[in-house]
């Protein structure tokens, strides 16, 4: 998929490539490309505040790689039990940190942008650790 037709240099055995396709039979994508099919390699995108800088994304997957806490493909987004904080350009994924008395079935994740963890009945607070007025005991 990655030639441009199926003949190739008689001395040194080098394909024509495609743009951004590299090696001698044209079988691999040139960095931050990904998934070489017939229609060649497609960009990564890899978040600039998301992935970890100099790095270069996996060549068949497309997966970038990414600062601590954060996943998808492209580094765009918090692991679950983590919540996104803008920080101007930037971004960081920090924990839900759920209290688990509080929360429906004992959950510790958290709404992923807003970080609010599902409460019970009768509880409230970000992370579900203060209760509601007119109530107390806040237990397993």
């Amino acid at each position: 998929h990655g030639s441009v037709s199926q003949f190739c240099n008689p001395l040194s055995g080098q394909c024509n490539c495609k743009e951004r396709v590299k090696g001698l039979l044209c079988d691999t994508c040139v960095d931050n490309f990904y998934g070489l099919d017939v229609t060649g390699c497609k960009a990564c995108e890899c978040d600039a505040a998301g992935s970890i800088s100099g790095t270069v994304c996996d060549a068949r997957t497309g997966q970038c790689v990414c600062k601590p806490n954060i996943g998808g493909r492209r580094c765009d987004e918090c692991l679950d039990g983590y919540h996104r904080v803008q920080k101007g350009h930037s971004f960081l994924c920090l924990p839900c940190n759920c209290e688990k008395a509080g929360t429906v079935n004992g959950s510790v994740l958290c709404d992923k942008s807003t970080g609010q963890c599902p409460c019970k009945a009768g509880v409230t607070g970000l992370r579900c650790s203060q209760c509601m007025l007119q109530t107390y005991n806040l237990s397993m």
